[in-house]
C-alpha cells in the first residue's frame, strides 16, 4: 500500500486476495472469481493465516483485523468489503487513541 490504508477501496482488496490466492493454488489472478468462498480453493489453515498476516501488513493496519472477515465471508467480494469497514474503523479508533 501507498503507507495509508484508509484510502483502500473494496476492489484494491479484492485484487490483492485474488492475486495472493493465484499464486498459493497456481491459477492466474483472473482465474480466481471474486464470487468463490475460500473454502473452493482448497488452502490449508496454514496458508489461510499467512494470507491474513501479509493481507494485514499490506494494509498496514495498527490493530489485527479479525480472521473471520476473511474465511467467513460468503464470497471474496464480500470479504473485501467487509475488511475496507474493518480498516476504516481500526484507523478510525487509532485517530481517536492519538487525539485523547
Amino acid at each position: 500500500m501507498n503507507g495509508n490504508s484508509s484510502y483502500i477501496t473494496a476492489t484494491d482488496v479484492e485484487n490483492w486476495i485474488a492475486a495472493r490466492l493465484g499464486k498459493y493454488v497456481n491459477i492466474t489472478t483472473e482465474a480466481v472469481s471474486r464470487d468463490a468462498n475460500f473454502d473452493s480453493f482448497g488452502i490449508d489453515s496454514a496458508r489461510a493465516i499467512e494470507l491474513m498476516i501479509d493481507l494485514q501488513e499490506w494494509l498496514q493496519v495498527p490493530d489485527e483485523l479479525p480472521h473471520e472477515l476473511l474465511f467467513e465471508a460468503d464470497s471474496i467480494r464480500d470479504a473485501a468489503a467487509q475488511i475496507v469497514v474493518a480498516v476504516e474503523k481500526l484507523n478510525a479508533d487509532e485517530t481517536a487513541r492519538h487525539l485523547s
